[in-house]
């Protein structure tokens, strides 16, 4: 019996819409080659099942047997080592950047260029988190600087706005009052001056800013008060006073009696007081009308 008919290797041929011809163990000339179906190979003994992974270790025991986990792990280790060189050449090169930029000689282009590279190297080796933070930190403290830039504009501008406020007042106030240089009375009063929240007939605050002085003054004791006035009320308090801003307007001022003087400084010694004995008649008679004080007099007198 021929055993060589059994142990030879199974072949079949391929033919396109042919029926198949000649000898099944050989190959016609002409014909299409014939695709051998070889046997399956083996796995190794002792290998896991489940996906493991036979590496040769190149030692002639061939080789070691690694699960999918162990060649997922050696990866992910190999990864994180490069990615850990990678950064610290980042880090070595970033220290390089922020030392050129120490350089206080730098012209304005060369320190934008070296900051806007600098930046490109952070970035590349952050992590999506980390970018993510440090762009938010970015916008925060824009919009922080933003808030105190709009801060301090806000104040500057109240204060512009309450200097400009009292001062007309005031200016309108010394000028109403007929004062000789109303600047003068402004600087007097000024430093009295704050703007405080009106109030309404009730009682009730309005909302609504006014200047206000807190103006020294005395009580019908002659002892020293602090009294609260509007500007108008404090000027027409003063023109009361005569021995102290006497001199300041020109209701004080006696004609015939040194051109444009005013009554306190007319007669030292007399607590700004007119000197009746330097008066015509008509003169008395028209102080005394108008401006009692002057002569010592309570009004109605």
């Amino acid at each position: 019996m021929n055993f060589d008919l059994y142990l030879s290797t199974i072949e079949l041929g391929l033919y396109d819409d042919a029926e198949p011809t000649g000898d099944l163990g050989g190959n016609p000339a002409g014909e299409p080659a014939a695709a051998v179906i070889e046997p399956a190979a083996t796995p190794p003994v002792g290998a896991p099942a489940g996906g493991s992974v036979p590496i040769n270790a190149g030692d002639g025991t061939g080789g070691k047997v690694f699960s999918q986990d162990d060649v997922n792990r050696i990866v992910q280790d190999r990864l994180a080592k490069d990615r850990k060189t990678q950064e610290q050449k980042y880090r070595d090169l970033e220290g390089e950047y922020k030392t050129l930029l120490e350089n206080q000689s730098l012209s304005t282009d060369q320190r934008e260029k070296l900051e806007s590279e600098l930046e490109d190297i952070q970035k590349r080796f952050r992590t999506k988190e980390q970018q993510l933070a440090h762009e938010k930190n970015q916008i925060e403290e824009r919009l922080s600087g933003e808030l105190e830039t709009y801060k301090t504009a806000a104040v500057e501008w109240e204060s512009k706005y309450k200097t400009s406020v009292t001062d007309r007042a005031l200016i309108d106030a010394a000028t109403g009052g007929e004062a000789f240089n109303p600047s003068q009375v402004v600087a007097l009063l000024r430093p009295m001056t704050k703007m405080m929240e009106a109030k309404g007939p009730d009682g009730q605050p309005t909302g609504q800013l006014v200047p206000m002085l807190d103006f020294p003054d005395v009580n019908e004791a002659g002892e020293p008060v602090m009294t609260q006035r509007t500007p108008d009320e404090a000027v027409k308090r003063m023109k009361e006073i005569p021995e102290q801003y006497g001199n300041l307007f020109k209701s004080n001022v006696v004609s015939g009696i040194g051109a444009g003087s005013a009554t306190g400084g007319v007669t030292p010694g007399s607590a700004g007081r007119i000197d009746v004995r330097k008066l015509t008649p008509e003169q008395y008679m028209k102080i005394r009308k108008e401006n009692p004080s002057l002569l010592g007099l309570k009004p109605g007198s």
